[in-house]
């Protein structure tokens, strides 16, 4: 925590830009910036999908920064912003010590090499130590399928601006204007479809991804982007033959591609958690969308209704998926006796009934899907 009792924000800033400058100038961590799932060289540019590359570049063309270099990358920042650095190679500059700690490095520099740190004040950098196939915390250890969320996680340790409504701390005030769109609700239109939202950063998100097709997935090996985390996963695979990520349970043989799949599978299947509640009749659901269709027994208005057997739906693709029953749109296939259905829902009742000793095996292949 930052000693602050007796400076102000300029001079919380200023001390925050003295450590960064000294950091930077006298050790060999590299500087960063992250965009798209590129890695930016702070001094020109360059960019690379392998942190190594980076941290290799930044050794041959980048061996010794000046001071006046040093100043220009900091005056890049916004304002609250910390330089993001890679503290693989913590060396010091200014002798040949062993140093075996980033925190060490700098209680080196301050009492070895009396350099002027401030060690009751954050950096003004924020640590990360990344390889291309892992993103571990440097501060607590926790992993994650890619820098992104790294990223994000990092407020949990930097808890500079606090969020009034649910008390969450964020680095800078920027990303806390982006978690309060969070708390906006109401009913949000989309302009381009009949889709409603009950926040602004909803419909956004949507209206960025399906209208726009915005692509903000980019390969780590190469290029290419896409749409969303699916679709990028499944070119590494088919064109760049990396072998995905598994996330296994550990109380039963299931396994997942994403992390946070595994986390909803532990808390509704082994801790049986419902944590979305009703709040007219307190029944409560595992997830957000069994709640949605709870809540239309609450007068929820049904105004699609099926042109050949009149029911009415909530929801225009819950007609959708209601007349594949008249169009006998028999899409899912059983495997092991050829049985065909209209939905997933019934193939996989029939499974769990007519081949339970097949039942765990199948269902685990669907996870993986």
């Amino acid at each position: 925590m930052e000693n602050t009792r007796n400076l102000n924000d300029i001079d919380v800033i200023k001390a925050r830009k003295r450590n960064a400058m000294i950091l930077l100038e006298f050790t060999k961590i590299c500087p960063f910036r992250w965009m798209k799932n590129l890695y930016l060289c702070h001094f020109c540019e360059a960019q690379f999908t392998d942190p190594a590359l980076l941290r290799e570049h930044n050794a041959i063309d980048h061996p010794s920064r000046s001071a006046a270099e040093i100043k220009d990358v900091l005056s890049k920042l916004k304002k609250h912003e910390l330089v993001k650095v890679d503290i693989t190679d913590i060396s010091c500059k200014l002798c040949d010590d062993n140093i075996d700690s980033f925190n060490n490095l700098k209680v080196h520099l301050q009492t070895v090499h009396r350099k002027n740190l401030n060690l009751q004040m954050n950096d003004g950098v924020l640590p990360f130590r990344i390889t291309k196939d892992e993103y571990k915390c440097t501060l607590c250890e926790l992993q994650y399928d890619e820098f992104k969320t790294l990223n994000q996680h990092m407020n949990v340790h930097f808890q500079n601006f606090i969020c009034e409504q649910c008390g969450t701390g964020f680095i800078t005030p920027e990303r806390l204007r982006t978690h309060a769109f969070s708390h906006e609700t109401g009913s949000f239109p989309c302009e381009s479809c009949e889709k409603v939202f009950r926040s602004a950063n909803s419909k956004k998100e949507h209206y960025a991804t399906v209208h726009m097709q915005v692509k903000r997935h980019r390969c780590p090996q190469c290029p290419e982007t896409f749409r969303n985390y699916f679709q990028r996963n499944k070119h590494i695979s088919a064109i760049h033959g990396m072998k995905l990520k598994e996330f296994k349970c550990t109380m039963c043989p299931k396994v997942f591609t994403l992390s946070g799949k595994l986390g909803v599978h532990v808390r509704t299947v082994h801790l049986k958690m419902k944590r979305h509640a009703c709040d007219i009749c307190d029944w409560q659901f595992y997830s957000k969308s069994e709640l949605k269709d709870h809540m239309v027994k609450h007068g929820g208005e049904r105004k699609f209704q099926c042109n050949v057997c009149k029911k009415g739906y909530a929801r225009k693709y819950t007609l959708r998926e209601h007349m594949r029953i008249h169009e006998n749109d028999r899409r899912f296939i059983c495997t092991i006796c050829g049985r065909s259905f209209v939905q997933n829902c019934s193939l996989k009742h029939h499974i769990k009934v007519h081949h339970p000793e097949e039942a765990d095996a199948f269902l685990n292949v669907i996870s993986l899907d």
